[in-house]
């Protein structure tokens, strides 16, 4: 039987089985949560909205995806996940 994947939330730091956490791209210059088969750099966040707060005040999505996000693009991926 095969082992499930590890990955480390960018939030918390914490390493957690991959189906555990939620997967951030870009695609076409968009940041895109959770996407389909996409090649590239990604980062991982927990289901926790506390991760997500720290990882946006540490501006830990900027350095794992080496892009610039807004209070705009951080709120739309709350509102598509975190509901």
């Amino acid at each position: 039987m095969r082992t499930e994947p590890q990955r480390t939330c960018i939030g918390c730091r914490q390493v957690k089985a991959r189906s555990s956490l939620h997967r951030v791209a870009v695609m076409d210059g968009q940041l895109v949560a959770d996407p389909p088969r996409v090649t590239g750099r990604s980062a991982y966040l927990c289901r926790d909205a506390a991760c997500w707060a720290l990882a946006e005040k540490r501006r830990a999505l900027d350095r794992a995806l080496e892009l610039h996000t807004s209070a705009q693009d951080w709120e739309r991926l709350r509102q598509g996940i975190l509901v």
